[in-house]
């Protein structure tokens, strides 16, 4: 039988992982998220939360998270991302503070906190440069070699990174997301081979459990629509910020356009001045020189006994011609 039910949908998620029927399986995820020595495994769990009948269609849209502890009073918080929220990153960092300060009641000292550890499915891409699906956030200093403390322990699972084969499955890890990502398809009661593992065969058998029941079935089909529904606006805001990004872009851009002319503008304006000027004083320098060279011809006139040419009359002309009349002048002179 195909129970057509996705894992990843949060109350199918918290039916497998968060009911107290299935605490091997909650276990046997978080070792395989963490792979801790053989002296940290997790043996078992306690439920703070446990998967509850009494879910009603108004829960459509509460959180379902699992929340445990192990023997060693560490604390879990898993969760299952259906969408990448904008602020996934410091939602993630703000339930764990809440599960890690939760642990102390007025008065208690500091020593009674216990390693809190969360482990978020994301059906979503988060790190878009990082390569790896499986990442995990710890308090380090920037060398990464010093820890302020080992209390905080966030894992981020990036489900569409994932894109191992059956073939290439290795670690328990694998398997656990393959299930994940594939288990809406997967046949209960003939699974492949690679996943007939005792643990995805209960996890599947969980999954068959909850499509024979009308009323969780139900239940699922209420979250389900709510999380579409959710998906479609999240879409929608994505188009409106694109949209909006863009739009702000394309004023920059004009922005930038805009200011380019200017000081094209301002440059040519600038040169246009030191050409004018440049031109004035070549106008000047010439004014002067024609004026030294009227007087050198006057000067020659006087000294031949000639009537003096009108000076306005020579002013007029060009100062190549005036020098031309000087020499002539000064060779007559000579002679």
């Amino acid at each position: 039988m195909i129970p057509g039910i996705d894992p990843k949908i949060d109350i199918a998620f918290k039916k497998v992982f968060g009911s107290e029927r299935s605490g091997d399986l909650t276990a046997a995820l978080i070792n395989a998220v963490r792979e801790p020595p053989p002296e940290h495994r997790v043996i078992e769990v306690q439920f703070l939360n446990p998967y509850s009948d009494k879910i009603t269609l108004d829960d459509k849209l509460s959180i379902l998270d699992v929340k445990a502890r192990d023997q060693s009073e560490w604390l879990y918080d898993l969760e299952m991302q259906m969408l990448v929220l904008a602020a996934l990153s410091p939602r993630a960092l703000y339930y764990w503070a809440k599960s890690y300060a939760e642990q102390l009641s007025a008065g208690e000292d500091y020593t009674r906190l216990r390693r809190t550890i969360s482990i978020c499915f994301v059906n979503g891409v988060v790190f878009r440069e990082w390569p790896e699906y499986h990442t995990c956030f710890r308090l380090l200093d920037p060398s990464g070699e010093l820890c302020l403390t080992e209390d905080l322990e966030i894992h981020i699972i990036e489900l569409p990174k994932f894109r191992k084969t059956l073939a290439e499955l290795e670690t328990d890890l694998d398997f656990w997301l393959c299930f994940l990502k594939n288990g809406e398809e997967l046949d209960a009661d003939a699974l492949p081979a690679e996943l007939d593992r005792g643990e995805i065969r209960k996890a599947m058998g969980v999954l068959k459990m909850l499509a024979q029941s009308d009323m969780e079935r139900e239940l699922y089909e209420g979250r389900l629509k709510a999380k579409r529904d959710l998906q479609t606006l999240e879409t929608e805001r994505r188009i409106a910020e694109d949209q909006r990004r863009t739009a702000e872009e394309q004023r920059r851009t004009a922005e930038d356009q805009r200011r380019t002319a200017e000081e094209q503008r301002a440059e040519w304006q600038q040169r246009y001045e030191a050409a004018n000027r440049e031109r004035e004083a070549a106008n000047r320098r010439e004014e002067a020189a024609k004026k030294l060279v009227t007087r050198q011809i006057q000067l020659v006139e006087r000294m031949l006994a000639r009537q003096l040419s009108d000076a306005d009359q020579l002013m007029a002309c060009s100062l190549d011609d005036l020098r031309d009349l000087a020499e002539r002048l000064e060779r007559e002179l000579g002679r």
